[in-house]
């Protein structure tokens, strides 16, 4: 059995996770929000309260940033206590066990590889769209990071605009922030994103416009990395992927661009993740589970 913990900026979610991927019991709590010592504490007292506290293998921790083999979890987030301390062996010290720290991006994408979309698949790819893109590559059913951790980074990839001579990432043109961006600009006021697709269905014309753009885009984006890497499937997660129509609406963005392609088509096999809101939780424990063996 495995405490397993995710690590966000609003939330700390927790769970027991056997070796199955079952979750045992789980639940969330505020996250601490200034000081690295509330976080220690918040993971030390629940590992205390449990009545199976003798049972459990490791802790599995999901965490936004990069975790580093000296046990630091480098690059930025809303919890800026995270980067700097040596947070592995600072938690194995604490708590007697063995600490496995995973990114939280990658942690979903292991989840799905484990028992969800990417289980009967070695090499698949796993895209978040959310405020930005983020993602993960899977290679022999193995996270795949890169010489310099940028593997997975698809939101960090370019286009170039002649006319404005600029450069915009796809984490920009690709996401559902800057969807919600445009749409507000063009409207000259703040609308959510169900509030452009709303009035997209009412008949609105700017909103119409702004999402065949994101789905163009995003298109545009998974057809480059079929290219690149030709996976067996990309998985998509995030919060937009919950609209009904939301996989027939990406599947004609790419119908189009095959047709536009010509002889140079590509097929793109798109699913859309399993687990939502425990998927780092599932993840960040198979994580632990690999890296034991």
């Amino acid at each position: 059995m495995y405490l397993a913990i995710d690590l966000g900026g609003t939330f700390v979610k927790r769970g027991l996770i056997n070796d199955h991927g079952q979750i045992i019991k789980n639940d969330k709590v505020p996250a601490p929000r200034e000081n690295i010592s509330d976080f220690y504490d918040l993971i030390q007292t629940y590992l205390e309260s449990l009545p199976e506290k003798h049972q459990i293998k490791a802790l599995a921790l999901s965490a936004p940033g990069l975790p580093m083999d000296d046990g630091t979890i480098a690059g930025c987030s809303a919890l800026t206590y995270l980067h700097g301390p040596d947070i592995k062996n600072t938690l194995q010290s604490l708590l007697g066990i063995p600490v496995f720290i995973e990114n939280d991006a990658n942690c979903a994408a292991l989840a799905e590889v484990w028992q969800g979309k990417a289980a009967d698949c070695n090499d698949a790819l796993f895209v978040v769209v959310g405020t930005g893109i983020g993602g993960a590559i899977i290679k022999n059913k193995t996270l795949h990071k890169g010489a310099h951790l940028y593997g997975g980074e698809f939101g960090m990839m370019i286009q170039y605009d002649h006319q404005t001579q600029s450069i915009k990432g796809f984490s920009e043109l690709a996401a559902t922030g800057g969807l919600v961006r445009t749409a507000s600009e063009r409207l000259n006021r703040t609308v959510t994103g169900e509030d452009i697709f709303q009035l997209a269905e009412q008949g609105n014309v700017i909103c119409q416009e702004v999402i065949q753009s994101f789905y163009d885009h995003l298109a545009v984006l998974l057809t480059n990395l079929q290219s690149v890497y030709d996976p067996e499937k990309i998985i998509i997660s995030g919060g937009i992927t919950e609209r009904p129509a939301f996989k027939n609406e990406l599947l004609q963005s790419l119908d189009t661009i095959n047709q536009l392609r010509g002889a140079l088509s590509i097929n793109v096999t798109v699913d859309i993740a399993r687990f939502k809101n425990d998927a780092n939780l599932i993840g960040a424990v198979y994580n632990a589970i690999q890296s034991s063996n």
